[in-house]
């Protein structure tokens, strides 16, 4: 059977069953996540050829380095690559890599970096404030300004942020700045802190603390107006809108604010515009949109709705962005043009293929008005043939909606990304992907959540040009946009490869291929890998031809079945038949150089590969998640180990690990309690194998086998402290065994560990990562991939996205 995939270009969405959301990319900013299914286990590349392959087609040229009962007759590149040795001056003296880095405002792991707010300081130069860490390779705060040559961080920040989040900022004309403080938790929205601080021309200073967030602030008539869902401390009666002037806090003129809250805070001319989703304020009855002249307020009622944004464009005309419908409608709504006497929809309004379109913000560049916000189209419902798709970001000119970025082209990330639209509650719309817009000049700023935008990757900030025309922001390092999932190393220079998740690599769309490691780039190898597959791992051949273990589509109702792609002929291809039992979670090249491939579901496999078919040699009762290789010299028969959520093997009680001796299958004692991740196979012998972290009582965290029990050397005697540890990647070599996945002690020196055969210890420092899932030793040092945002001790902390590289 042949199934062939050959120039496709489509990603997977992170919806497609099965699948990490850092699988490809949303439109302009996936999610990410823990994994759905057990994460995989990346194991060195380990093989010796068995064939010498045409690295440019997969072509075989003859069988010149294996027998037929397995054993390896020569060495080739690959067994060379397997003996890479791990020199204790990496381990102990390594320096993580500075370049891998991205364009935009990078940060720290988890939740996504955001920019929350602009402003034009009264020198001119652009403001921008959010929660982000890293401009570049450069550790910064999370205010940052651009004086038209480049983002740096802003130095008038002389105070230390108790929480380092900004989530709103305001500039005058004679140099004051104001700044608010914005902490995503608690979930209770008014249980939060945050602090109110104003410069004015000299350092910073606290002028107030409150319960709640700031979305808005703006300089009107000599005093600051603050705007949001909050209360002062102190001044309980300026609820979600207060005043600061000379004589300190004092509620709005006529008096305080009722409603919910207020978001939005505009000067228009000598007005001061207010939106929100209140229905009084100064004394007045005003629904969510009301003018302050100075002297009298004045409402336009927009009932029933929370407005976020408020913008006058070239003719005059004030439109309102936010949560609503003048319609009424539950399908299509988030705009609407004031017509001197009532609110109206603007040409069918904006919406998603289940509800109402939501704008976050709005702004006006020559005359035409730009949206931003949620939602997938303009003009209509999406089957609507009036309506164009418009991913989140739109623009209102010459009376017909236009898109600013193709649906179909998006950028992955490496961070967790909400993806609220501002309608899930009081605090969804510091959530939204698209928060601000802010034009400067020529050029519209977009700030956010987002990975990029118009499939231009630039973290949390890009720009828009005279030319429509996206521009990141910054120069990218080698870093990812998005993040990868499997790490092999292969070829004859011994070069590391990369799959998964991968959208962009050094700002250079790369469309989720396989890609190798050229120095200082990235080559992408061979077209995308399939849309309809998910693949969870990569090995890579002596000559540079890569296999992928993957779901393979499923046919209707059908579970999807396993398969190994390969690349021939600038094709991926189904390496023999299907596997009914399921997905192929693992593959690799024996040293021998022979392909192997595990997985299933239910019931799992091992096969390897025999006539250009994969014969299944070895069943279990349950999934096989990983595999590894002892390193045997030319000649000696074949060892593998496998792990996985079995308790079987080949009926035959195991406990989650099954060794091949070269003829048979047979058990390790009785296995290991618990789920087994990961599993690693030293020279001398010695096997290791990790666990999930799934409250199963005594499971341990880092079992070792050497030739007759089991034990665990990730103890406290030789170093862990309490934490949870779940290694999905283990890599032994020589007197060491390097172990990744999810670890957070209280050292702060995550997720990547090594063990030298006395004590359990953090890897430099280790690496930031809501989970690191792979790991690969090269000629040039080990190379680690996951969610991953910074590495390092924290005192030496520097950014590196999508993947790290000890060196």
């Amino acid at each position: 059977m042949m199934i062939s995939w050959s120039g496709l270009a489509l990603l997977a969405c992170g919806d497609d069953g099965g699948t990490s959301a850092t699988d490809g990319a949303s439109t302009e900013g996936p999610t990410t996540a823990a994994p759905t299914s057990e994460p995989t286990t990346t194991i060195p590349t380990t093989g010796s050829p068995t064939t010498d392959v045409d690295p440019t087609t997969g072509d075989s040229e003859g069988d010149s380095s294996s027998t037929t009962d397995g054993t390896s007759t020569t060495e080739g590149p690959a067994l060379a690559c397997h003996e890479i040795p791990l020199p204790a001056t990496l381990v102990e003296d390594g320096a993580w890599d500075d370049g891998l880095t991205i364009s935009g405002f990078a940060g720290y792991d988890g939740l996504t970096p955001t920019v929350y707010d602009f402003a034009r300081h009264a020198d001119g130069d652009v403001l921008a404030v959010g929660y982000f860490h890293y401009i570049g390779k450069d550790v910064v705060h999370p205010f940052a300004r651009d004086d038209g040559s480049g983002w740096i961080e802003d130095p008038s920040l002389g105070v230390e942020l108790e929480r380092p989040t900004l989530s709103a900022v305001a500039a005058d004309d004679g140099g004051r700045v104001a700044l608010a403080t914005y902490s995503a938790l608690p979930f209770d929205l008014l249980q939060r802190e945050g602090e109110l601080l104003l410069a004015d021309g000299g350092e910073f200073e606290v002028i107030g603390t409150f319960h709640g967030a700031v979305r808005s602030m703006a300089f009107y008539d000599g005093e600051l107006w603050v705007a949001g869902v909050f209360s002062l401390d102190g001044e309980p009666a300026m609820p979600h809108l207060a005043v600061y002037g000379d004589m300190g806090w004092h509620a709005p003129p006529g008096g305080a604010l009722v409603g919910a809250g207020a978001f939005e805070l505009t000067v228009e001319g000598d007005a001061l515009l207010v939106g929100g989703a209140f229905t009084g304020v100064g004394g007045v009855s005003a629904q969510s949109v009301a003018a302050w002249d100075g002297a009298d307020w004045t409402a336009y009622d927009l009932p029933n709705s929370t407005v976020f944004a408020l913008a006058r464009d070239g003719q005059g005309d004030l439109y309102a962005g936010g949560l609503f419908s003048v319609e009424g409608s539950v399908e299509t709504g988030g705009i609407a043009r004031w017509s001197g006497q009532s609110w109206q929809s603007v040409a069918g309004g904006l919406a998603n293929p289940s509800f109402r379109g939501v704008v976050s913000d709005l702004a006006v560049r020559s005359g035409e008005l730009y949206v931003a916000g949620c939602f997938t189209s303009a003009g209509g419902v999406p089957d609507d043939p009036a309506a164009i798709p418009a991913p989140g970001l739109a623009r209102w000119a010459g009376g017909a909606w236009e898109a600013l970025a193709d649906p179909g082209v998006g950028v992955g990330t490496a961070w967790f990304t909400p993806l609220k639209c501002g309608d899930e509650g009081p605090d969804a719309i510091w959530d939204a992907q698209h928060q601000r817009l802010f034009v400067d000049g020529d050029r519209l700023l977009l700030g956010g959540s987002f990975a990029g935008a118009g499939g231009v990757a630039s973290q949390s900030v890009i720009a828009l040009d005279a030319d429509d025309q996206w521009v990141a922001q910054g120069e990218p390092g080698r870093g990812f946009s998005g993040a990868t999932r499997s790490l092999a190393v292969g070829g004859p220079e011994c070069a590391v490869h990369v799959m998964g998740g991968v959208t962009h690599a050094g700002g250079v769309a790369v469309d989720n291929r396989v890609l190798r490691g050229d120095g200082d780039a990235w080559t992408p190898l061979g077209p995308p890998i399939p849309a309809e597959a998910y693949c969870w791992q990569l090995a890579v051949d002596a000559a540079g031809v890569p296999a992928l273990g993957c779901d393979l589509p499923p046919e209707g109702d059908l579970p999807p079945e396993g398969g190994v792609l390969r690349l021939h002929d600038d094709s991926w291809q189904v390496v023999g038949e299907p596997f009914p039992q399921g997905g192929v979670a693992t593959v690799g090249f024996d040293p021998a150089g022979t392909l192997w491939a595990a997985g299933g579901g239910g019931e799992g496999f091992v096969a390897r590969e025999d006539g250009g078919a994969l014969v299944v040699f070895g069943t279990s009762n349950g999934r096989v998640a990983s595999l590894a290789f002892r390193p045997t010299a030319a000649g000696e028969p074949v060892q593998a180990v496998v792990g996985g959520y079995f308790s079987e093997f080949e009926g035959v009680p195991a406990g989650g690990v099954a060794h091949w001796n070269g003829d048979a299958w047979e058990p390790l004692a009785d296995g290991i309690v618990g789920s087994v991740l990961a599993v690693a196979y030293a020279e001398d012998g010695a096997i290791y194998a990790s666990t999930a972290d799934d409250g199963t009582p005594n499971r341990p965290i880092l079992a070792r086998w050497d030739g007759a029990a089991w034990a665990d050397v990730a103890t406290p005697e030789p170093g862990p402290v309490e934490a949870g540890y779940a290694f999905y990647s283990l890599l032994a070599r020589g007197q060491y065994v390097v172990a990744s996945g999810f670890a957070w002690p209280n050292s702060e020196q995550r997720n990547i560990f090594v063990y030298d055969g006395a004590t359990f210890s953090s890897l430099r420092g280790g690496a930031t990562a809501i989970y690191v899932e792979s790991s690969a030793l090269a000629h040039d040092g080990l190379w680690f991939g996951g969610t991953i945002a910074e590495a390092g001790p924290p005192e030496a902390r520097l950014s590196s996205v999508g993947i790290a590289h000890l060196r």
